[in-house]
């Protein structure tokens, strides 16, 4: 059986250094392949206790007691083929498996950002280069830096006001960072297959593809260059209706780590007052299961403080109502959800900002 350690003989081992007494609990915990703890049982042999280790005492899913040998075969069950193989061996980033990292994993990385291929299994957990359920342009990015031998440097924390600008019947969106940023990556939902032209930078790879009422696009360099300046334009022709909910952003730094994004249009200078719209603090994050969220606002409105999980599906609303002008904090419990990525969304009007926030139970 896979045990960490095994000091029931001694009354002078390892146990006996965390408890006083052979009354104390439990004396083992089962963790499954999701690092969370299923059960305590008593000895290893029979268990008599079905509760939880969050506090809560409440029965553990999945197990009402018993022998443990049978509830660690549960587990393997419940794995699936990672346990049963050992796991996927396929190195980060090597997506078509061939052991060699090139050219061809990015072509097929850029694919699946596109939505032109699906990727399974061992091929696609590959592809999630930062680890964090998502496969965008910071994965792309990462990938390049990994095949050019590039190595991270320190933290940017960059941060982009974004500017969306109608232009006839045209939408020009302007990105304005405060650091080199190395990757765009935009889903525009519209009915047909818009045109997106991005201004100078002529080293910069572009592609797009349009699949289910979903105009995907990513710039890029092939070698990690940064784009001409902090000040980017990109013209998406005959969008000049788009709404913002009907657009999404990422941008990217060289290290493959998302910008801080702030959200405007129509031209207005949100940012000019003693007070800036964006997500000032979220803390504690990780979290577990809290975390106090922290905004202001340059102006009174109508806010909404929302969290959505990685595959853009609203999963609590924080707040949502007359808000003034000026600092704001609230506290989101979590402890309804599962461990994962999320992100908190801030709009108020037409100005947008999000933040990621990582759940660890």
């Amino acid at each position: 059986m896979p045990l960490v350690l095994d000091e029931n003989q001694s009354s002078t081992g390892f146990f006996s250094l965390f408890h006083d007494s052979w009354n104390a609990f439990p004396t083992f915990a089962l963790i499954d392949h999701t690092m969370t703890v299923r059960a305590k049982p008593w000895t290893l042999e029979n268990n008599s206790n079905t509760s939880s280790c969050d506090g809560t005492n409440s029965s553990v899913s999945g197990w009402s007691g018993g022998d443990t040998e049978d509830f660690l075969q549960q587990l393997v069950d419940e794995c699936g083929d990672l346990c049963i193989s050992g796991g996927c061996s396929t190195a980060a980033g090597d997506l078509n498996e061939d052991e060699i990292l090139n050219i061809q994993d990015i072509i097929t990385m850029v694919n699946q950002i596109l939505g032109s291929t699906s990727l399974e299994g061992c091929a696609l957990e590959a592809a999630d280069m930062n680890m964090d359920g998502i496969i965008n342009i910071q994965d792309l990015i990462s990938l390049v830096n990994t095949i050019l031998g590039s190595a991270r440097i320190a933290q940017l924390d960059g941060h982009a006001k974004v500017e969306y600008v109608t232009s006839g019947n045209d939408l020009i969106i302007q990105v304005n960072s405060d650091i080199d940023l190395a990757g765009i990556q935009l889903s525009l939902i519209s009915d047909t297959q818009v045109d997106i032209e991005l201004k100078d930078n002529s080293h910069i790879n572009q592609e797009y593809s349009f699949k289910n009422g979903i105009t995907r696009y990513l710039a890029y360099s092939m070698f990690n260059q940064s784009f001409d300046s902090r000040t980017t334009e990109l013209l998406i022709k005959s969008a000049g209706d788009l709404k913002m909910d009907d657009i999404k952003i990422t941008v990217a730094d060289i290290n493959g780590d998302a910008f801080n994004l702030s959200h405007s249009r129509g031209g207005q200078n949100y940012q000019s007052g003693p007070h800036s719209f964006e997500i000032s603090k979220l803390y504690p994050n990780p979290f577990n299961p809290s975390t106090e969220v922290s905004f202001s606002l340059p102006m009174d409105g109508h806010v909404q403080l929302a969290a959505f999980d990685v595959r853009g599906k609203e999963v609590d609303v924080i707040f949502e109502g007359a808000q003034s002008i000026g600092q704001h904090s609230y506290t989101w419990n979590a402890s309804h959800l599962p461990s994962g990525v999320y992100y908190i969304r801030l709009q108020a009007g037409d100005m947008v900002t999000s933040q990621k926030a990582l759940l660890i139970k």
